[in-house]
């Protein structure tokens, strides 16, 4: 290390010819690449310092360098570890009745979203294996996610430790609610679409109105007959859970809808 041992020190001054270096004179030029060698893995080693303080500046503090101190590269974080990269907040060991609540509520805001698949899966008709397995993977994600969140939204004190437990139980609310409407809004069954597309619209004048006419389902075909006189409509597809409208499949069902300007 230079500077240790003092070089004015008269063991020093005496030995190899005064030169400081208590080195055998045949091996002064092996000294001198070993200093060389020395000062040149400490350049790289205040290079590579600087190259991680960069990354870490960058990562954790948006590109701002804080103010530079006498250390240099990332010696000027020795000590300081928590400032650039916060500890992580641990569960307790034992929750309290409010963070009971956050916790709670968070649970079935997983299980409401993981349902999320099976409802609209149902309605659209898929494979129950491939919907369980969407629903398994919400579930590992959401479990996953509660684990790393929740110990911080739980240190607030007292009742405010509750407070994200009962805005969950609200989306929980709207959520469990909500997703069979939609579902079968945008996955409706042959006679929801026809009353939808048709029948509550521009033949809600008509006699093919709804409530006016008797449908039933053949070859994928939905068939309107008025319970008055007038020609049987026949409109698809017919699916369950299918997403396309309803068209007229022969040509009197097509002159039916353009006289009521379908």
């Amino acid at each position: 290390m230079p500077g240790f041992p003092d070089p004015g020190h008269p063991v020093n001054l005496n030995f190899a010819g005064g030169t400081g270096l208590r080195i055998q004179p045949d091996r002064a030029e092996e000294a001198d690449r070993l200093k060389d060698d020395e000062f040149a893995v400490h350049r790289r080693a205040l290079a590579f310092g600087d190259a991680v303080l960069d990354l870490l500046v960058e990562a954790r503090l948006g590109g701002a360098r804080p103010p530079a101190g006498r250390l240099r590269g990332a010696g000027q974080w020795v000590g300081r570890e928590d400032d650039l990269v916060p500890a992580r907040a641990k569960w307790p060991a034992k929750l309290g009745g409010f963070q009971a609540v956050t916790l709670t509520g968070l649970g079935l805001l997983v299980l409401a979203c993981a349902a999320l698949p099976l409802t609209f899966g149902n309605r659209a008709d898929l494979q129950y294996p491939l919907l369980f397995a969407a629903s398994g993977a919400i579930a590992l994600a959401g479990t996953t996610i509660v684990h790393r969140t929740g110990p911080r939204l739980i240190q607030a004190p007292g009742f405010k430790a509750a407070a994200p437990g009962i805005a969950a139980g609200l989306l929980v609310i709207v959520v469990w609610q909500g997703q069979g409407p939609v579902a079968e809004h945008f996955f409706a069954g042959p006679y929801e679409r026809f009353e939808r597309e048709l029948g509550d619209g521009c033949l809600s004048a008509s006699p093919y109105r709804s409530g006016a006419v008797q449908t039933r389902v053949e070859d994928g075909v939905v068939l309107v007959t008025p319970t008055s006189r007038g020609t049987t409509l026949r409109l698809g597809p017919a699916e369950d859970g299918s997403t396309h409208p309803l068209r007229p499949v022969d040509a009197a069902t097509r002159k039916v809808l353009d006289d009521f300007r379908c």
